[in-house]
């Protein structure tokens, strides 16, 4: 059995153990492995080796220069792989952008600038222009032009009977009006020359009629103009039955008369259609 002493610590002095290096003084068995130690005055390799260690020589560096090399190889091949990863997208980038604007003829449009894709036209179907009314809008209008048209001629229509009678008793009233009437059928008929009845179904023939309607109109005003003043000039004497330009006003009234016939025949339809007044022929 171990002494008593050989446990007990001296603090004077300044030994460790050669197994843990715990300090041990003058006991001859450490306190913390049970190690045995040699006595206070005996050296051991064990004491020697307890002592502050010497600090660790780095190996050379020429030991080293395989590891420095293997390093710097991997960091050489991480940097060419980041360059060339980072440039691929570009070139496939761009591909993409030309083939999107090469698309074959009939397959989706390139996308516009502000991300939305412009719908292909179908082939033969013809491109809207921007403002382009459609065919049944541009009808309606062509239909109330020609019923604008037809209510001013219904207008000067209704006062030549009156202006007829009043240049029979060479009233100058008369004559004057018959001179208003005349000068408006003028431009009714040059208004009339100048309608677009293009979109109306059968505009043609139809236009063809009002313009005969309101031409046989203006010859027949015309006419009785020139009686109306040649009978105020004769202080009324002259016989209407007789005068050959009076004559020739109901003659030209019955031409006018025929042609509105034939007019307000197409016009019922189209104007049954678009909501319009239905002109009748004594009333153009």
């Amino acid at each position: 059995m171990m002494r008593e002493d050989a446990l007990t610590h001296d603090p004077g002095s300044s030994r460790l153990c050669g197994r843990c290096g715990s300090d041990v003084g003058g006991l001859l068995q450490c306190p913390r492995c049970r190690a045995r130690l040699c006595s206070p005055g005996t050296a051991s390799p064990a004491a020697h080796r307890s002592g502050p260690s010497r600090p660790r020589r780095r190996a050379p560096l020429w030991r080293r220069m395989p590891l420095l090399t293997g390093l710097a190889a991997v960091l050489v091949i991480a940097v060419t792989w980041w360059a060339v990863a980072g440039r691929a997208p570009a070139p496939a980038e761009s591909a993409g952008a030309g083939e999107a604007g090469a698309s074959a003829p009939g397959g989706d449009a390139p996308p516009s600038a502000s991300g939305e894709t412009t719908p292909a036209s179908s082939p033969g179907e013809p491109t809207p222009s921007p403002g382009a009314t459609s065919p049944d809008a541009s009808a309606e209008q062509q239909a109330e032009a020609v019923s604008d048209l037809l209510s001013s001629s219904s207008s000067a229509r209704s006062s030549l009977s009156d202006a007829i009678e009043r240049a029979r008793r060479c009233e100058r009233h008369g004559r004057d009006t018959i001179q208003d009437i005349t000068d408006r059928r003028h431009e009714q008929l040059t208004d009339a020359r100048a309608l677009d009845v293009t979109a109306l179904a059968g505009g043609t023939e139809l236009k063809d009629a009002l313009v005969d309607a309101l031409r046989a109109s203006y010859e027949a005003d015309a006419a009785f103009l020139a009686w109306a003043r040649r009978q105020s000039g004769g202080n009324c004497t002259g016989s209407t039955a007789g005068d050959r330009d009076f004559r020739r006003g109901i003659d030209r009234s019955g031409a006018a008369q025929a042609a509105k016939v034939r007019f307000s025949e197409m016009w019922r339809s189209i104007a049954k259609k678009y909501d319009l007044t239905p002109w009748k022929p004594d009333q153009i």
